[in-house]
């Protein structure tokens, strides 16, 4: 069992057991802090990755399909089509899905974290946020959950069964392996060395009042918001609390009309997403 009293050293030996995927995702947030990152370095992490390779030319052949245009097969052809911000996009999700490939029953946890990533996104976008910043802290929201599968798939199953008849997730988490999801992947996160507002928005995802960054505040609400729009759908998905306050910093007018467009295009997004 973790300890919370003991929680930066158990995250810091953790850290050593995981799968690979955090190198990949240290090594994009260190192009995503570099404004001068070009498109040639990017697409050359890519390159040696089959799985992103594959992503590349998937998004950049549905653009040339659209206009009629043959497909292409170069990757790099590719990268300089869909643009930085797709790239960055594919190369972050693609980890994730490496990083649960052998992780027998995580497949709701690899949904929803695209799914809060696509919602984060979106209201990014909307409230001043860096959209691709919103995206990777979406999809790393859930790192905690992911490390406790990793350690006892069984006892994790047990947490989410008890959670989805009474919604108490947390408690149950912190029950069971001594802390719960977000105080642990806040934790990694500090340890992996990412940017103070990613461990934020992380450590703080659950929690009903605080407001520490805009970011923060963004991954907060899409948290909330993707169970309320049910993507994906699941019985899991109820939505039992919501932080007033990240509302309120946001400016988000539930009922406003570019609202209405966000929850179709998230919707939408959902539904077309994967490769």
């Amino acid at each position: 069992m973790l300890s919370q009293a003991n929680l930066a050293a158990d995250a810091a030996k953790l850290a050593g057991t995981l799968p690979p995927f955090p190198q990949v995702v240290l090594q994009l947030l260190d192009m995503l802090r570099d404004e001068d990152t070009s498109l040639e370095a990017l697409a050359r992490l890519a390159r040696n990755d089959p799985v992103i390779t594959s992503g590349i030319l998937a998004t950049a052949n549905r653009i040339r399909r659209v206009h009629l245009q043959s497909e292409i097969y170069d990757p790099f052809i590719g990268a300089s089509l869909i643009g930085v911000n797709q790239l960055r996009r594919i190369v972050v999700e693609s980890a994730l899905n490496k990083f649960l490939a052998n992780q027998k029953g995580a497949d709701f946890l690899l949904q929803h974290s695209r799914a809060v990533a696509i919602v984060a996104q979106e209201l990014a976008a909307l409230c001043g946020v860096s959209p691709e910043k919103a995206f990777v802290a979406g999809i790393l929201h859930d790192i905690g959950q992911l490390c406790f599968h990793v350690l006892d798939a069984d006892a994790f199953q047990e947490v989410y069964r008890l959670s989805a008849i009474d919604g108490r997730l947390l408690e149950h988490e912190a029950a069971i392996f001594g802390v719960d999801h977000a105080m642990l992947g806040g934790e990694l996160t500090r340890h992996w060395g990412l940017p103070d507002d990613f461990v934020s928005a992380i450590a703080e995802h659950h929690d009903g009042t605080t407001v520490s960054s805009p970011l923060q505040a963004v991954i907060n609400v899409a948290e909330s918001l993707t169970r309320a729009l049910d993507i994906p759908p699941s019985p899991k998905n109820r939505l039992t609390r919501l932080n007033a306050a990240a509302v309120h910093s946001l400016q988000i007018a539930w009922d406003s009309e570019e609202m209405r467009d966000c929850y179709g295009r998230c919707r939408a997004r959902f539904r077309q997403a994967g490769f």
